[in-house]
């Protein structure tokens, strides 16, 4: 990865094009991190004359995201920590078991029970808790999809569930879901939002003025969730 000096800090970034971009951009991606954007056949100017143009912003950038990251919670999986399930704090309780034995989670209440060996490691215990949210998310997301569809008048294709670290959800043009499985540890309101927002992409795949009427039309309080992501979301961490 290429790396450039920018106000006395070695800084590594990505070039790529999209077809999607109608000009230069800069941006922060969660998997990607800097990045500088072409439009496609388009590479000029230099990205690190894009990167010295940009640089108080990216150094400004660079700083709240390292804030962000240290209100984030650190998961260790370990008995005491806090997960969100449908907006309800649950605290997990670890349970060792002889070795052998297979990790699992199970919800009682307001705990998660995580029974796993003894000499399971933070990756295998991380895996059995993320196994778990995907597999309440295949039961509660696609049958919420449906019913909200068929309330507001909306058909859509397939529906996936993945696991993603910054989109919530996403619409294709083929009328195809994506939904982000850390959306089952945010409130039902909030899931409805990020349901419904992806139904309105099905009429306007895109974000303009009348994208937005729509929303507000099928979820009144879109805005108030969509705020509440926005603060929030960073902390619905597996």
């Amino acid at each position: 990865m290429p790396q450039l000096e920018l106000q006395g800090r070695l800084v590594d970034y990505a070039v790529r094009t999209s077809k999607r971009a109608k000009r230069v951009l800069v941006k922060f991606g969660a998997d990607t991190g800097l990045e500088v954007v072409y439009p496609s056949r388009h590479r000029q100017p230099s990205p690190e004359a894009v990167l010295r143009g940009n640089a108080d912003w990216v150094m400004r950038t660079m700083s709240r995201l390292a804030q962000e990251s240290d209100r984030q919670p650190r998961r260790c999986y370990q008995s005491g920590e806090v997960f969100p399930y449908r907006g309800k704090a649950c605290q997990l309780n670890l349970a060792l078991q002889s070795n052998g034995a297979r990790s699992h989670v199970q919800l009682a209440g307001d705990t998660l029970l995580l029974a796993c060996p003894q000499s399971a490691q933070l990756q295998e215990r991380r895996a059995a808790v993320v196994n778990w949210y995907r597999s309440q998310a295949k039961i509660y997301l696609p049958q919420r999809t449906r019913q909200l569809a068929e309330e507001h008048g909306f058909q859509f294709g397939q529906l996936r569930i993945k696991h993603q670290k910054t989109r919530w959800g996403s619409c294709s043009a083929q009328g195809n879901l994506n939904l982000n499985l850390r959306l089952m540890m945010a409130p039902d309101a909030a899931i409805d939002y990020v349901i419904l927002h992806e139904l309105c992409h099905l009429r306007e795949l895109n974000h303009s003025a009348a994208f937005w009427r729509l929303v507000a039309e099928h979820c009144p309080d879109y805005q108030l969730w969509r705020a509440w992501l926005k603060e929030n979301g960073r902390m619905l961490k597996l």
